[in-house]
């Protein structure tokens, strides 16, 4: 695994004025308590390599669960995450801590047929600290006040007991258990009356 990348080069300049503020956001732009998140940029390949390559980060993840992608795939997961705000005007952000200015994960939006789908990835360093629920909660707040969502899907695999707790600190309506690409899932509902704005 690679050595941990600061972000000495690529940290995200903040936007004067946010600080004081919990929830502001500006051309995608957005902070909260302790995250600053902005659209996913070029210059995130090299966090996106690091995160998609930690054998516990990926082992409730993928088609086969626990896959590490190449860097020829990481390198196209990164390119759709750019070319997605380009073409739907919205996408994942990339998190970055406020104080450390370290690169978190990431958060934000698929689609899957044709409805927004939550999707959200940590560093495991950043696991238990209630940051995948306050970058969640950012992403529908924004999704929904600001992108005009009705509604947002999310998939987990049945015994991902963290995302599992997520979806219930979400609030988020528990559907079935689906087929989900050839994979069984258990499909979440979040609709705007979930979400404190």
């Amino acid at each position: 695994m690679m050595n941990t990348i600061t972000n000495t080069a690529v940290a995200p300049s903040f936007i004067p004025g946010m600080i004081d503020n919990p929830l502001v956001s500006l051309k995608h732009k957005i902070r909260t308590t302790h995250l600053y998140m902005r659209p996913v940029d070029e210059s995130d390949l090299i966090e996106y390599i690091e995160l998609l390559s930690d054998p516990e980060v990926m082992r409730f993840v993928g088609i086969e669960a626990g896959y590490i992608p190449s860097y020829k795939e990481i390198e196209q997961i990164h390119n759709g995450a750019l070319q997605a705000w380009k073409t739907r005007g919205y996408g994942r952000w990339s998190l970055f801590d406020c104080k450390t200015k370290e690169f978190v994960g990431f958060c934000g939006f698929r689609v899957e047929q044709g409805v927004p789908e939550l999707i959200c990835m940590l560093h495991e360093r950043f696991w238990g600290r209630g940051l995948a629920v306050e970058a969640a909660n950012a992403c529908l707040s924004y999704g929904f006040e600001t992108l005009g969502f009705t509604k947002v899907k999310a998939f987990t695999r049945p015994d991902h007991n963290r995302a599992r707790q997520v979806m219930n600190k979400l609030d988020a309506d528990f559907l079935n258990y689906v087929d989900f690409h050839g994979v069984e899932g258990a499909a979440y509902l979040i609709k705007p009356d979930s979400i404190e704005f």
